[in-house]
């Protein structure tokens, strides 16, 4: 497709003995032209026009038309003299359009000439003086070409004949242009021959090329499938890693080799990397990157050619067309073959887009478990132990080509409950493993896996999660009471669950000689009371006391009980006394609580005429005998009567009158 500069490309370049054998068929010197006599010479001339069309016979053919194969078309164009008039020089361009393919076409330019001239005077030889190009030209110039000499006579004579042919390539634009075929002839030798300059040239339309490129996959990993044998897959053969690794059809393994990275190629197209190559990459290459039917397709390394870049053309219907761009050519499973091993080759659709072997449909790859339960978490589901998933390349589809680690899994850990994978706590990343801790107990450990190609970081769409309960540990409580210092009970209760007090507690609290438990409370200071119910996330301590009451009575030893006197609440003895009306009253109290005994209320009698006052003791005996010391305090640690003792004063020896 590029322009060939080289000054000799056609008659030394396509082989100098068949252009010298042309020229000497068709030379006709001087001499053998005067031998032959004026009308013989001009017989000849005229038989030269007919051959061609005549010189300056204008536009023939074809032309004007839009380029289809076989198109036969050409332009026969006037003289060309030289600057001193002494030399004239005619040319047509005879050209066909050839091969076409969705991006390309070719157009074979065979070059005729007339030329005539006056020997006088001066008699020249053979001398290959006059430039000749070939050419496919638009409005803005010259697109393919190909140079070259031709060796004239400028005696005076006039012959004609086929000077080269000359098959050039041009690429279809997205839209109808036109185009021109053509031949130049031209001189710039310092003889008689100087100043010539001729073209003839004639046109096509070329139509345009309606390839799409369906950019909507790009960044995505997707399968192959040709319609004519979809059980196939695209499939780098034998999970090659090498430049030159071969492309064939293959049954679905749910490897990597048969998955393909959606790239954006440096033309602005589309590129595929097999992802099993990893993040060195081959891509999907053409076989010398040319435009002929069959080249095979394998892998190579990115070079930013044009036989790596290609039209993911959208039929629309669920498939696509996959055009080569160094060709117009698509990729095509060979022969409609539908064994293992069927090879891709590319092939010209131009003009039948039904063949069902260049229909490929593209679909996107899912990486998941193989099977419901396959992926797993195994391990120890106790705080501080390890949990890891099973292995996805053993558990998960696709997975990596034996031998080859172009995907890569990234793993991320949540902590929630049922129905909800709650917090993440740890990744994601590439550690798989982790490590229980106590904020886990109680609670779903789910690990997600992701899978990436290396290449360009790609992600797979889909997942693979697995779920473990971790072991719930139950939760300490202990019970206190009385404020002692080891608990009378313990029990262990569910991590977050309703908690109730069990009987066995307040059993252990309950001590001898007291008037029951009070309980039970969250505090020390049995303020704040636990409620039965309650849930329970983290170890709790309960605390209750003993009730302890304290009555009063009188000892054996109190005048109240042993005088037979009457005894009165009131000093004018109209009050009678009743036991009850002297002793203070009782009350209830925490165990080891201390107390501070109250005394009696006075009491009033009348002894020798005189109103006197029996009063209590200070303080509090502990047996009715009222033996020891009386006691004003002391710390109750069971139910506890405490005895007080009334005395009536001594006789003073007054006697009033």
């Amino acid at each position: 497709m590029e322009r060939d500069g080289g000054g000799c490309g056609c008659a030394e370049g396509r082989g100098s003995g068949d252009a010298r054998r042309l020229r000497a068929r068709a030379t006709v010197s001087r001499r053998a032209f005067l031998a032959a006599g004026t009308a013989a010479g001009l017989s000849w001339l005229v038989g030269t026009k007919a051959a061609w069309g005549g010189v300056g016979g204008g536009g023939w053919g074809a032309i004007g038309s839009v380029a289809a194969p076989g198109n036969h078309f050409g332009y026969d164009g006037g003289w060309g003299y030289s600057d001193d008039g002494k030399v004239w020089l005619s040319v047509s361009c005879n050209a066909t359009v050839g091969r076409m393919t969705e991006l390309f076409l070719e157009i074979s330019v065979t070059s005729y000439y007339a030329n005539g001239g006056v020997w006088n005077p001066t008699w020249f030889t053979d001398y290959p003086d006059t430039h000749v190009d070939s050419f496919i030209r638009d409005e803005s110039g010259w697109l393919a070409s190909k140079s070259g000499f031709y060796d004239t006579t400028y005696d005076n004579s006039n012959y004609h004949g086929p000077y080269v042919t000359d098959t050039l390539r041009v690429a279809r634009a997205s839209g109808d242009w036109q185009a021109w075929a053509g031949v130049r002839a031209w001189c710039d030798s310092p003889d008689s021959a100087y100043g010539i300059d001729t073209t003839a040239e004639a046109s096509q339309i070329i139509p345009a090329h309606v390839l799409n490129d369906d950019a909507s996959w790009r960044g995505r990993i997707i399968t192959v499938r040709p319609r004519s044998a979809e059980h196939l897959l695209m499939d780098a053969s034998g999970g090659g890693v090498e430049a030159g690794s071969n492309v064939v059809g293959w049954r679905d393994t749910h490897t990597t080799n048969q998955n393909w990275i959606v790239a954006e190629s440096p033309q602005g197209r589309t590129s595929l990397v097999p992802v099993h190559a990893g993040a060195s990459a081959l891509y999907l290459d053409v076989q010398g990157g040319d435009w002929f039917d069959g080249d095979n397709v394998h892998l190579w390394t990115p070079n930013g050619g044009a036989a790596q870049s290609l039209y993911l053309h959208d039929f629309g219907d669920g498939y696509h067309m996959l055009v080569f761009e160094c060709s117009g050519c698509a990729l095509d499973l060979e022969g409609d073959a539908q064994a293992d091993g069927a090879n891709f080759r590319q092939w010209n659709p131009y003009g039948d887009w039904t063949v069902h072997s260049r229909h490929m449909r593209i679909e996107e790859v899912v990486f998941g478990p193989r099977f419901e339960g396959a992926f797993a978490i195994e391990g120890d589901l106790e705080a501080g132990g390890e949990l890891s998933p099973t292995d996805p390349d053993a558990t998960c589809y696709p997975y990596n080509y034996p031998g080859t680690s172009g995907m890569t899994y990234r793993y991320a850990w949540y902590r929630g409950g049922p129905g909800s994978r709650g917090e993440l706590v740890q990744g994601p990343g590439d550690e798989a493993a982790y490590r229980v801790t106590e904020a886990d107990e109680g609670s779903r450990l789910t690990c997600v896996v992701t899978a990436y190609a290396r290449f360009r970081e790609t992600p797979y769409r889909g997942e693979a999660a697995a779920f473990a309960d971790v072991v719930r540990k139950g939760v300490a409580v202990r019970f206190f009471v009385d404020g002692e210092a080891r608990p009378c009970y313990e029990v262990e209760a569910g991590r977050d669950e309703a908690f109730s007090v069990p009987r066995e507690a307040w059993a252990a609290a309950e001590k001898e000689g007291c008037a029951g438990v009070e309980g039970w409370f969250a505090d020390v200071g049995c303020s704040v009371r636990f409620e039965d119910g309650a849930i329970v996330s983290e170890p709790l301590d309960l605390h209750a006391y003993n009730r302890v009451t304290l009555a009063y009575a009188q000892a054996d030893a109190s005048c109240l009980l042993r005088d037979d006197r009457a005894y009165f609440l009131d000093e004018g003895l109209s009050i009678p006394l009743r036991e009850e009306d002297v002793l203070p009253g009782g009350c209830t109290l925490r165990f080891g609580e201390r107390v501070s005994f109250e005394r009696g209320a006075p009491a009033w009698f009348e002894e020798r005429g005189r109103v006197r006052t029996a009063l209590c003791d200070p303080g509090a005996y502990a047996t009715a005998a009222a033996e020891g010391v009386a006691q004003r305090m002391a710390r109750l640690v069971r139910n506890t009567e405490a005895y007080l003792l009334w005395r009536t004063p001594a006789y003073d020896g007054i006697e009033l009158s």
